[in-house]
């Protein structure tokens, strides 16, 4: 009798640890929010092309992995529909920042692989490790916050390698904000603290971004349709195969 006592107790105590272990208590939870709706942008081979990348759906399959399908654009011309997954790793819950204009509590850590599909000519395969900012919102999980541009800081940070359809392989990195993996001549930081992409690279791509948001010597209407260009939903009906705009 006494034995059964001391087994339940032990379970008992073990089931009260486990139950306040906030890294098993974020697993528990449906983490979908973290990376849904995620917008990035980066780069694709020693060219620095850019990369747009946008998640669309996202859904739970256990504890550890969620199914994604999303859509990438390069250059602003070739879009492709992807799938795959993301699989956690490991979560840091010891790290905050705390502010008016920014709130995080730790990172979560994971490797993941997406598939392209529909044109070979254009499609392949992303796999490489991410990292994405959290903050909790009384019970709930939801993306970290950073209104500051200045602190240069990722929330969302995937770096991989992009496999195409015939085996070539090409460098990959997308964020919400500084792109890792990128030559020292890549981009220089203007006097508002943005990042803006040195004219040997702006060819690649970046040529719209740059008449948005930095170009002065354009005229307003100029502007504003760069603007456009940039500020729409370019992955919205985008999700049948690859194709060229």
């Amino acid at each position: 009798m006494k034995q059964s006592i001391s087994i339940f107790l032990f379970f008992w105590i073990c089931g009260i640890a486990y139950s306040q272990n906030p890294k098993v208590n974020i697993l528990r939870q449906d983490l979908s929010g973290l990376f849904d709706n995620l917008s990035m942008i980066g780069i694709l081979g020693e060219d620095c092309s850019r990369i747009d990348i946008h998640f669309t759906k996202v859904r739970k399959m256990d504890n550890r992995e969620y199914e994604i399908k999303g859509v990438s654009r390069t250059r602003l011309s070739i879009i492709c529909p992807f799938k795959g997954k993301v699989c956690i790793d490991s979560i840091s819950s010891d790290f905050q920042l705390k502010s008016e204009c920014t709130k995080v509590d730790g990172f979560i850590y994971g490797h993941y692989s997406f598939t392209e599909y529909g044109d070979k000519r254009y499609s392949g395969t992303f796999s490489g490790a991410f990292k994405q900012g959290y903050r909790m919102n009384g019970q709930q999980i939801e993306k970290g916050r950073n209104e500051i541009a200045e602190l240069k800081w990722n929330l969302s940070e995937y770096r991989s390698k992009w496999k195409s359809a015939n085996g070539l392989t090409k460098v990959c990195s997308w964020v919400d904000e500084i792109i890792p993996d990128t030559p020292a001549n890549f981009y220089l930081f203007n006097d508002a603290g943005e990042w803006v992409v040195s004219p040997k690279y702006r060819k690649n791509g970046w040529e719209n971004l740059y008449n948005a948001y930095h170009n002065e010597t354009l005229a307003t209407d100029e502007i504003q349709k760069a603007r456009e260009i940039e500020e729409q939903e370019w992955w919205v009906n985008k999700s049948q195969s690859c194709k060229v705009n």
